[in-house]
């Protein structure tokens, strides 16, 4: 398959995400698909359906923004950098993000997203506690640094 094909393979899945268009998304995946994220790892359509379903409720505006190296394709494997820009209970973030994709013919068979949870956490902690956590967390990682 060419390059070319599988960046458009990719992109028509994202887009089918962004979209909210659980059906489409998953018409671009195999049978056997398995996607690990850093909310888990769901194996086949069934488990991919109720992740991406509770991914869009989650963060309903969701859209994908190339950055970095953008896509880079090499045999039937990519990667992709990009920034998630979306909203979670009405606080807006944009986390830097990493997939790496394995196709089998012409369909998505692994699927690997990489992102910074705690990049999100900074940006949607809304009260003093829940501040005072993430930043505490924060500061306890990065002792020694400065």
């Amino acid at each position: 398959m060419s390059e070319q094909r599988i960046e458009g393979i990719m992109r028509d899945f994202d887009k089918a995400v962004e979209e909210k268009d659980v059906e489409k998304a998953l018409s671009l995946l195999t049978d056997d698909v398995n996607y690990i994220t850093s909310e888990g790892t769901f194996k086949g359509k069934g488990e991919l359906r109720r992740y991406l379903t509770w991914a869009i409720r989650s963060s309903p505006d969701q859209r994908i923004v190339d950055a970095g190296i953008g896509v880079m394709v090499k045999g039937e494997k990519a990667v992709y950098e990009h920034n998630v820009v979306a909203t979670y209970k009405g606080m807006k973030y944009e986390v830097p993000t990493v997939c790496v994709y394995e196709f089998e013919g012409e369909k998505i068979q692994r699927l690997r997203t990489v992102s910074d949870r705690l990049t999100i956490a900074k940006q949607v902690a809304r009260g003093w506690l829940e501040r005072m956590i993430v930043n505490s967390f924060l500061s306890r990682m990065e002792k020694g640094l400065h």
